[in-house]
C-alpha cells in the first residue's frame, strides 16, 4: 500500500504543485485579476482547443478500439450525468452546472493515461485512446449544455474545445498527414495548456469561497472519486471486462476531476472559483481514494 501511495503521489503531486505555485504568486502579487482572466481565455480558445486536435489528429481512429471497454464507459458516463442532473436540483440553481461537470468529468487524458500507462506499460495506449477521444467529446458537449443551457446548440457550434475535436477526427477519419511544421507548432500550444490552467486554478482558490461552497465541494468530491468509479467498475463487471481492461477502466473512472472543467466554467458562468476548488480537492483526495480502490481489486483478484 505504502509503494502504490508513493506512486500515485508521484503522478499527482506535480499537479498539485502547480496549484499551490498558482496560489503563492497570487498572494505575493505576480498575478492577478486581469491575468487570471487573459491567460484561462488563452487556454480556452487556443492551447487546449490544440492539444484536443492535435491528439486526435496523429492517430487512426481504430486502433485497438475496444466496443465492450468503450460502451461502458459512454454509457455509465451518461448515466453518472442524468443522476447528477436529478441530485443538481438540491443545490442553488446557478452551481447546479458547475456541480454536475466537476463530478463527471475526469482527468482521462493527463491522469487517467498516466496511472494506467505505470500499471500496464505502454501497450495501453492504443487501447484507451478512442476511448478517451469518444468520452471526452461527450464530456464536452454536455459540459456546454449543462453550463449554459441557453442556445446549448449555438453555444456547442462555436464551442473552441468541440471545433477542436471535431476538426482532429475528421483529420483522423480522412488520413490527412499533418506536416511536421504544424505538429511541432501544437505541441508548443498544447504544451502551455495544462500548466498555464493548473496555475490559473491555484490563484483562483481562495478560502472563505471553500468554505462557502462547503456542501457542493463535498457533493461533487464523492461523486467523482466515490460514485463514478464505483459505477463504471460495476458496469464493467456486468458486461464481463476483466484483469487489464478492467484496470484500465477504474483509472479512467477514478481520476480526478479534469482542470478542463475550470477553463469552460471560468468562461461561461460566474462560478470559476467553485470549479477551482473542485478540482484541487478532488486531486488531492483522489491519491487516496483511487490508492484504496486499486487495493481493493487487487485484493479480490478482479485487476
Amino acid at each position: 500500500m505504502i509503494d502504490e501511495l508513493a506512486f500515485a503521489f508521484d503522478i499527482t503531486g506535480p499537479v498539485l504543485v502547480l496549484l499551490v505555485l498558482g496560489r503563492t504568486l497570487r498572494t505575493v502579487g505576480l498575478v492577478d485579476d486581469h491575468f487570471v482572466a487573459r491567460a484561462n481565455a488563452l487556454v480556452f480558445n487556443v492551447a487546449l482547443p490544440a492539444l484536443l486536435f492535435f491528439s486526435l489528429a496523429g492517430q487512426p481512429v481504430g486502433d485497438a478500439f475496444d466496443p465492450t471497454l468503450t460502451l461502458v464507459g459512454l454509457g455509465g458516463t451518461l448515466l453518472l450525468i442524468a443522476l447528477l442532473v436529478l441530485v443538481g436540483r438540491l443545490l442553488p440553481r446557478d452551481q447546479r452546472g458547475v456541480f454536475v461537470q466537476g463530478s463527471y468529468r475526469g482527468n482521462l487524458a493527463i491522469l487517467g493515461v498516466a496511472l494506467a500507462v505505470a500499471t500496464y506499460g505502454s501497450k495501453v495506449l492504443p487501447l484507451v485512446a478512442l476511448y478517451i477521444a469518444i468520452v471526452t467529446t461527450v464530456y464536452n458537449v454536455v459540459a456546454v449544455w449543462v453550463l449554459e443551457s441557453s442556445g446549448a446548440l449555438r453555444q456547442i457550434g462555436r464551442n473552441p474545445i468541440i471545433l477542436g475535436i471535431a476538426a482532429g477526427f475528421l483529420v483522423s477519419l480522412l488520413g490527412l498527414p499533418v506536416p511536421l511544421v504544424a505538429s511541432r507548432t501544437g505541441e508548443y500550444l498544447s504544451g502551455m495548456a495544462l500548466p498555464i490552467a493548473l496555475l490559473c486554478i491555484g490563484a483562483n482558490l481562495d478560502s472563505g469561497s471553500l468554505r462557502a461552497h462547503g456542501g457542493t465541494i463535498a457533493l461533487a468530491t464523492f461523486f467523482k472519486l466515490v460514485v463514478s468509479p464505483l459505477l463504471l467498475v460495476g458496469l464493467g463487471l456486468a458486461a464481463g471486462l476483466d484483469g487489464e481492461r478492467l484496470g484500465v477502466l477504474f483509472f479512467l473512472a477514478a481520476s480526478p476531476t479534469a482542470s478542463a472543467s475550470y477553463i469552460m466554467a471560468r468562461q461561461m458562468t460566474s462560478h470559476g472559483a467553485l470549479a477551482a476548488e473542485i478540482i484541487a480537492v478532488t486531486t488531492a483526495l483522489g491519491v487516496i481514494s483511487y490508492t484504496a480502490g486499486l487495493a481493493l481489486l487487487r485484493a479480490t483478484g478482479l485487476v
